[in-house]
């Protein structure tokens, strides 16, 4: 397990996307996952709130991992991805080392849960907005996940 940047050319290009996560101080750190296809960059965050993560430290009482409703494909990973490995704290990645398969698995449980709702409310378009739906950053990658 490796955790990168995403390029300056990746904001650039997704400079409009409010659920893409951007920090111009520091930007977030990304492991890649490869599921059906298609490469997803998942951000280590802290402070996260809601389910769809894997927590890999709260010690601080501050929920820090992986968050999945932030995960991004990436098309081109040459253009897309700094090379240049970043090292995050040791206790966890230690963590998320020793947890991947279940990380593996449960990421690609929420693309299914993803892909189904959005297609449950194509068939619907009335139903409301579930927040699996409302703030992940998938929205924006509907192309590449077969949706349209």
């Amino acid at each position: 397990m490796e955790f990168h940047r995403l390029s300056a050319a990746f904001y650039a290009h997704f400079s409009h996307c409010e659920e893409i996560l951007t920090k111009e101080e520091r930007p977030y750190y990304v492991t890649l996952l490869e599921l059906d296809g298609l490469i997803y960059a998942i951000p280590l965050r802290s402070h996260i709130t809601h389910s769809y993560c894997y927590i890999a430290d709260n010690s601080d009482g501050q929920n820090k991992g992986l968050d999945y409703s932030k995960a991004v494909v990436i098309s081109d990973v040459a253009k897309y991805i700094d090379s240049n490995p970043v090292t995050i704290r040791q206790h966890e990645y230690n963590v998320l080392k020793q947890n991947e398969y279940l990380i593996n698995k449960q990421f690609s449980s929420y693309v299914k849960a993803y892909k189904k709702e959005i297609k449950r409310r194509k068939k619907n378009p009335s139903l409301p907005v579930s927040s699996l739906c409302r703030f992940s950053a998938l929205k924006y990658f509907h192309n590449e996940l077969g949706l349209l």
